[in-house]
């Protein structure tokens, strides 16, 4: 198997874009709004089961998994493979001679972070510029000269519109590797700037201890008050947790590790000797740092806001955050006995996750700063997130009605039945069935209702996935027809009536666009990207079918067909899109319309109302179709 095909095997599409867009069930599918275009109603699907993507709004572009990283994050397919390739855990071949450039140029951009750090910590330390960071640490009650400063490397960024990079230039570094790296920013008129001024300095280090970027805290009221280093091919904030270099140890050591939200509170607990404590800086858990947690411990504590006006936040974190531990963790089997003998399997969420109620109105590093017993106090009253979730939904939901009872039944049966225990699960039951009033044989009924539905689609879901894991190992038509082309170069005649558009593979159309455009493959495999030289390898070589003999005129009329089916495939598409894009204009006159008659009685509309009237038209339609 080659690393493209492993990495596309390895990483699932839907988890991979529930990371930058949010992602609803449409179906066996998933939709939200297309991250690459302004829009207010969703023309941005995910195709599971063909781990595809396709925008059929004005984008009208969509593929694969490398495709997408490539127009999101703005890289060239290579970078786009060895990205994927670190999140799915696959080794690539050694570096030929034009990567060995770049890691050289990789390992100046890590030497000019770590001499960024040393400069920072210098300043906070002995800057005259730096008092008023000293005073706000000190006022925070943190070890910055000491101990705590010295294990994270705190430190002080100037004022000066310049002075860091100055600093920097002066040791030996460039203008472009400062850009690279993100400690200055390009403006759009000319000219360059420190991203980082007058901030408090948290340096952000990889498992080995290597600074691959930086967060800063603004002094004063100066927004945005936190700011972390921009994406780049040493730093990703998705899948870094702050303090994780220190604490892995610890959390192995313990057994379990405290998911907290920002930098001062690890440093606060880690000053106070919890070492196993990570954040995720600033941002939703994702599922690669999720993963990285995965590996560690399958003891999870997160550390929520337990007053009112923080609540509803601390629910979406739930409902997140256990999303994220359900690809990561991935499930367990059990087995319960009924009372009759008989055997059931379950499948649960394969991770202890609780949740540390914190003092209304309190921080984890005000508690840590201000009364390090009561943390300790707190971590070990901690509750299992199921009990804090459903409590929580039974305070804050109307049960007086029969649909308030149900969407209270909707909300809990997802969250109880990851619970392992038959007997936990009962206990809750028994809980709602006396909340909502109602007897508990008529709650398990409105429960199996829920669970066969759910079931359903994802039934579909796994004979599909089957369905895609039997064609492993067969050719595909693109492959095919890569494969005539390439190997008979009298045969690129007749490929003037395909294109790029035609291979909905990125690597199948990255190879064609460079093949269309030059003469031999050796001239194609000098313009290809050290990445895709392997899969140029695997297409010249294998992806022939048994039984086609190899005689030109059988070759010829297998292109022929190859090229037939390909244009078929991209009209049936087009036109899906056609139809697809007709039926989200119809829909949107209709709303417009409803909107309209709202406006002559006198009535405002809002985004809310038109959401209502969307959601009606699209019903409507799934029930006419």
């Amino acid at each position: 198997m080659s690393n493209i095909s492993e990495v596309k095997e390895r990483i699932d599409i839907v988890a991979l874009i529930s990371e930058y867009v949010q992602l609803r069930k449409a179906g066996k599918n998933y939709v939200g709004l297309c991250p690459f275009h302004s829009e207010k109603h969703g023309s941005f699907y995910v195709f599971p089961d063909r781990q595809t993507w396709h925008c059929f709004g004005a984008c009208a572009t969509g593929g694969d998994i490398f495709s997408f990283i490539m127009k999101k994050e703005n890289v060239e397919f290579g970078e786009a493979l060895r990205m994927l390739a670190e999140r799915a855990g696959v080794q690539l071949e050694r570096p030929r001679p034009a990567d060995e450039q770049r890691d050289e140029a990789r390992d100046r951009l890590l030497g000019l972070l770590d001499l960024a750090a040393t400069h920072f910590r210098e300043l906070l330390l002995r800057g005259e510029s730096a008092n008023r960071a000293r005073e706000y640490l000190s006022n925070r009650k943190l070890d910055f000269a000491g101990a705590t400063g010295d294990a994270f490397r705190l430190g002080y960024a100037p004022a000066g519109w310049t002075d860091t990079q100055d600093a920097l230039v002066a040791r030996g570094y460039t203008q472009q590797e400062l850009v690279d790296s993100g400690l200055i920013v390009e403006r759009d008129g000319g000219g360059t700037y420190d991203r980082f001024r007058d901030r408090v300095i948290f340096p952000v280090l990889n498992s080995k201890g290597i600074v691959i970027g930086f967060g800063g805290r603004a002094i004063g009221d100066v927004q945005p008050k936190y700011m972390n280093s921009p994406q780049s091919q040493l730093f990703d904030k998705g899948a870094e947790l702050y303090g994780m270099h220190r604490a892995r140890a610890a959390a192995r050591r313990a057994d379990r590790i405290v998911l907290v939200e920002g930098y001062m509170d690890v440093l606060q607990a880690h000053q106070h000797s919890w070492e196993n404590v990570v954040a995720p800086m600033g941002t939703a858990l994702t599922e690669r740092q999720a993963e990285r947690l995965s590996r560690v411990t399958r003891n999870v504590y997160l550390a929520l806001d337990a007053d009112e006006a923080g609540m509803s936040a601390a629910m979406k974190t739930i409902r997140e955050t256990t999303g994220r531990f359900r690809d990561a963790f991935g499930h367990k089997t059990t087995v319960e006995i009924g009372p009759k003998g008989g055997r059931s399997f379950r499948s649960v969420l394969d991770a202890n996750i609780r949740i540390i109620l914190m003092p209304p109105g309190k921080d984890p590093d005000e508690v840590l700063s201000e009364a390090p017993e009561q943390w300790n106090e707190l971590v070990e009253r901690a509750v299992p997130y199921v009990d804090f979730y459903v409590d929580t939904l039974v305070k804050s939901m109307d049960t007086t009605t029969a649909r308030g009872k149900r969407e209270l039944i909707a909300a809990c049966e997802p969250i109880i039945a990851e619970l392992e225990d038959g007997m936990d699960r009962a206990r809750f039951y028994s809980r709602l069935s006396r909340t909502m009033e109602i007897p508990e044989r008529d709650l398990r009924a409105e429960l199996s209702v829920l669970q066969r539905r759910s079931r359903a689609p994802n039934e579909g879901a796994a004979q599909a996935g089957k369905g895609e894991r039997s064609r492993a190992g067969r050719v595909t038509v693109e492959e095919y027809c890569l494969h005539l082309l390439l190997s008979n170069p009298e045969f690129k005649d007749m490929a003037g009536e395909l294109n790029g558009d035609h291979f909905e593979t990125t690597e199948n159309r990255q190879i064609y666009d460079a093949w269309d455009r030059v003469s031999d493959i050796e001239s194609l495999r000098d313009s290809l990207d050290v990445s895709l030289a392997e899969h140029l390898d695997f297409l010249l070589s294998e992806p022939s079918p048994p039984r086609i003999p190899s005689d030109e005129e059988t070759q010829r009329l297998a292109l022929t067909e190859c090229i037939l089916r390909l244009r078929e495939r991209l009209a049936k598409r087009q036109h899906f899109m056609r139809e697809n894009r007709l039926a989200r204009e119809r829909e949107e006159d209709g709303v417009n319309a409803e909107l309209e008659r709202l406006e002559e009685f006198g009535v405002a509309p809002n985004d809310r109302l038109q959401e209502i009237f969307v959601e009606k038209s699209r019903k409507g339609r799934t029930k006419r179709g």
